[in-house]
């Protein structure tokens, strides 16, 4: 029976979206409780739909707000039983003469589809098709606008058999068809289609490869932007695909988007200008690509001056008293950690949108160009930098102030690939690039700050070495200082991650001799920075104060405004995280100098944490109660850690069983990075403070093995971290009650092909454990020395390696034929490359060399032929 709406329900429901879109916050608030209240209605679904695309009555926004409600809705609370009258008829939207209309509907039909699949709505696929083959030019547009958002979002779900039947095998060769469609729209919709399938390398676009080729090529010439941007992008994607397909057609594609960059709109530019950064990391041999460099070069160069629209929209005035809006600062985010040998420390990935120095967030022509000049420089340093330098030279001195800016920016994309032969360049370069720190154009002095950045490991190495240009450090890097009290904040910000780099760069000696003038400098930051750059000084800070020994009146300095700060901020904005990480690090450098303060950081940090795993439990209950924001409870836990690193033994305290409980709590969170900095955290209490870990060490060896246990590709940091913090806890507390169970799973870990990181970290907590539990190991010595060896090989010699090769020498003494003479091998040749091992452990190294001797008898100087440097060794260990 088919389903009819009630009128007075329809008009009530459009009274309540228009509502909804009210400027009136009251009418809005009252609207939105309407709203939820209808959604309580069986069909509620229905009647969005028919609002959507039967009530051509209605305006436009109201029929959009219906849309938009259906999607979100659906996706919670999709029903295919409740829902047959929405999929018999949602096609309908496509046809609607509204284009808002249309769009909307492909959005809804995209959602529902990545909810149910083919499986379960088989009919939609072909009735699309369909539309788009035989419809008039309307629903041609608006399927093929659907298929496009389908393609974006699903191909995966595309690529697979249903009934012995691949949906892409017939939609493929239809995508191509149409891309000779009379509509520009359908030709340019079609061509995004096949965009997004070239992606996933199915067969069932390759055996079109060659026919689709051709259909780009006499697309080239399009009169539609949309369709020469898409062919653009096909372009770049078959290379990824199947360069060998493109190569034979290069000078063809190359001329074709040197041609788009310089005469098309921005859109169409920009893709193009993608096609010759693909080229640049693809596959195809450089000597291909070299050829093409005189003329792909100077339009790159060119490419990365600002445009006259730019300038015309550039701000010139000074802003540095000018408080950020909130639409000025881009979204923050807990940094993203790499996980470290030992654990998450690590360096953190550079800010990828400052990589060309273009501090705006839109990825554009200028970006790509420069992001192109980098790589390509890396590929081909010598013939890049031949043909480039004289165009640099000419414009780096030029008047017109936008040319002269470029060709800084270029420098500064040349560096890492050409540094070597660029070196003889620098000498002249960098003293004029000081100068320019002074320019009158802001815009000059920001990409000059980032410049000299790119370039600081060559100014430091030289002062470090005492090389010809070695007083080039002080002027630079004081010059660049100066530039962080720019007038205008984006020069601020650009100099500040310079003088960061410049730490980084530096060894202690260098820096030290200025470690005042920079504390003093970062006091007057305090005072001037608006909100933005706030987050860079921190990032300043934390480089600084883990790279100087600070004494007590540098701590005085630092850390009263770092506080400062740190009040002012409420526990729920999301500025606190970078100001939390920074004071991480601050913590765990100063170590016992932080005394003084750590108290009240950990009381917030412990409140900030508890309170968002708190709202975590409650809005799984109450849809009412907002989810909280994980990197609260990420930043939190690594500045716990952080203090537990600074303060060490003394930081017990501080950290009770209260927060071994939250950090119980956390092993559970899904998000992987709220467990990598959780079982960082355990790591730590255990090395200085396991005594805390007593009465919940059962809940923390499951959660190790579950992690372990379910580890992926995506959560590898995590199941590392886990690892590292099992192997510190075995040096501390007894875990014979647990090794029967977790000696199959680290063996299994070992002997997988997780990361590097994971598989060395499982191999010393393999031996760390052996210290005082070896019988649990040796009567598997078999089945993982061999590998074992291979991961420890050429591991740094440091404490966490001692330990492990002790507990290793245990498991192998408790059971020395438990394994095969290939792995013998192995194990001694470790021994062999251990170059500077401790008493202790060269007193074991001993002992057991002597036993096999002894053991293999006549054999052994056999034995000794198969081990590389085998003399050697008998000598070191007096065998």
């Amino acid at each position: 029976m088919s389903w009819e709406p009630n009128p007075t329900a329809i008009e009530q429901l459009k009274h309540i979206l228009a509502g909804t879109l009210s400027p009136n916050s009251h009418e809005r608030s009252q609207a939105t409780e309407a709203l939820d209240q209808a959604k309580i209605q069986e069909d509620f679904h229905n009647y969005l739909l028919f609002i959507l695309v039967n009530d051509k009555s209605t305006t436009s926004q109201i029929r959009a707000s219906a849309g938009v409600n259906l999607k979100n809705d659906m996706i919670k609370n999709f029903n295919v039983k409740t829902n047959d009258y929405l999929l018999e008829n949602i096609l309908k939207g496509l046809l609607d003469d509204d284009p808002f209309v249309r769009n909307i509907t492909g959005t809804v039909i995209t959602s529902i589809f990545s909810t149910l699949g083919v499986a379960k709505w088989p009919f939609v696929l072909p009735q699309l098709m369909e539309l788009s083959e035989t419809g008039n030019v309307t629903s041609q547009e608006g399927a093929t606008g659907a298929l496009a958002k389908i393609c974006e979002d699903s191909s995966h779900i595309l690529d697979t058999d249903y009934n012995g039947q691949r949906p892409l095998d017939f939609m493929v060769p239809k995508f191509i068809a149409l891309t000779g469609s009379n509509s520009p729209k359908v030709r340019a919709n079609a061509l995004h289609c096949l965009n997004q399938i070239i992606l996933t390398k199915t067969q069932s676009f390759l055996v079109h490869i060659d026919d689709f080729l051709q259909r780009l090529f006499s697309l080239a010439g399009d009169q539609d932007p949309a369709v020469r941007r898409n062919v653009c992008t096909a372009f770049a994607y078959v290379l990824e695909a199947r360069p060998d397909k493109i190569a034979p057609h290069l000078d063809g594609c190359v001329n074709y988007c040197l041609h788009s960059i310089t005469t098309s709109e921005d859109e169409v530019a920009l893709e193009a200008c993608e096609f010759l950064l693909a080229l640049a990391t693809s596959d195809i041999p450089e000597d291909l690509i070299k050829p093409y460099l005189p003329n792909i070069l100077p339009v790159l160069l060119k490419s990365m001056v600002y445009s006259e629209m730019d300038i015309f929209l550039m701000d010139n005035t000074d802003d540095a008293d000018v408080e950020d809006r909130d639409e000025d600062i881009k979204p923050t985010n807990a940094k993203v950690k790499d996980a470290h040998n030992q654990k998450n420390g690590g360096g953190d990935d550079e800010d990828e949108e400052d990589e060309d120095g273009d501090y705006s967030t839109e990825w554009n022509l200028r970006k790509c160009s420069a992001a192109t000049l980098d790589v390509l420089t890396s590929v081909a340093p010598s013939e890049v930098l031949q043909i480039s330098l004289p165009i640099l030279r000419e414009n780096i001195v030029s008047e017109q102030w936008p040319i002269r800016e470029a060709a800084i920016l270029a420098f500064g994309a040349v560096s890492e690939g050409g540094i070597e032969l660029a070196s003889q360049q620098l000498p002249a370069l960098i003293p004029f690039l000081v100068e320019r720190l002074q320019d009158d154009e802001s815009s000059v002095r920001q990409i000059t700050c980032w410049t000299l950045g790119r370039y600081s490991a060559w100014i430091c190495s030289e002062a470090h070495k005492g090389g010809l240009y070695s007083n080039y450090f002080i002027p630079t890097f004081q010059s660049i200082i100066a530039c962080s009290l720019d007038k205008k904040k984006m020069v601020q910000e650009s100099a500040c991650s310079s003088i960061a780099q410049f730490i980084e760069n530096s060894e202690t000696d260098l820096i030290q001799p200025l470690a005042a003038d920079l504390v003093e400098n970062f006091k007057k930051c305090f005072q001037y920075y608006q909100r933005k750059n706030l987050v860079i000084l921190y990032d300043a800070i934390q480089t600084f104060v883990e790279r100087i020994e600070l004494d007590s009146g540098a701590i005085e300095a630092i850390l009263p405004p770092l506080l400062k700060k740190w009040e002012l901020l409420s526990d729920d904005d999301k500025e606190l995280w970078p100001l939390l990480e920074c004071m991480s690090s601050v913590a765990a450098s100063l170590g016992e100098k932080f005394a003084p303060y750590a108290v009240q950081v950990y009381e917030r940090s412990l409140r900030i944490l508890q309170h968002c795993i708190e709202m975590d439990k409650q809005c799984k209950s109450d849809p009412n109660i907002q989810v909280p924001e994980k990197d609260f409870i990420i930043t939190s836990l690594d500045l716990i850690d952080g203090l537990c690193q600074g303060l060490g033994e003394h930081s017990g305290e501080l950290i009770n069983e209260h927060l071994i409980k939250l950090v119980i709590e956390c092993f559970n969170d899904p998000i992987d990075d709220v467990r990598q900095s959780a079982y960082a955290l355990l790591g730590d209490i255990a090395i200085y403070i396991p005594n805390t870990l007593g009465s919940h060490i059962d809940e923390v060896i499951i959660s190790i093995g579950r992690e372990i246990v379910a580890r992926n590709q995506e959560n590898f940091a995590v199941c590392n971290n886990a690892t590292w913090a099992l192997g510190e806890i075995s040096l501390r507390i007894n875990l014979n009650n647990y090794l029967e169970k977790l000696v199959g799973i680290l063996i299994d870990l070992l002997k997988s092909q997780a990361m590097s990181t994971v598989l060395e970290n499982a191999a010393i907590t393999i031996g760390r454990i052996g210290i005082s539990s070896p019988e649990f190991f040796s009567p598997h010595l078999n089945e993982f020395l061999l590998d074992w060896s291979a991961h420890m090989m050429y591991l740094e010699e440091n404490e966490e390696k001692e330990t492990a090769f002790q507990g290793m020498c245990n498991i192998i003494l408790t059971n020395p034929t438990g394994f095969n003479n290939e792995s013998l091998v192995a194990f001694v040749n470790t021994i062999t490359m251990y170059l500077n091992p401790g008493q202790k452990l060269a007193e074991i190294f001993h002992k057991l060399l002597s036993g096999y001797k002894e053991m293999l008898g006549d054999s052994w100087t056999q034995f000794l032929q198969t081990i590389d440097n085998g003399a050697e060794l008998t000598g070191r260990y007096s065998i």
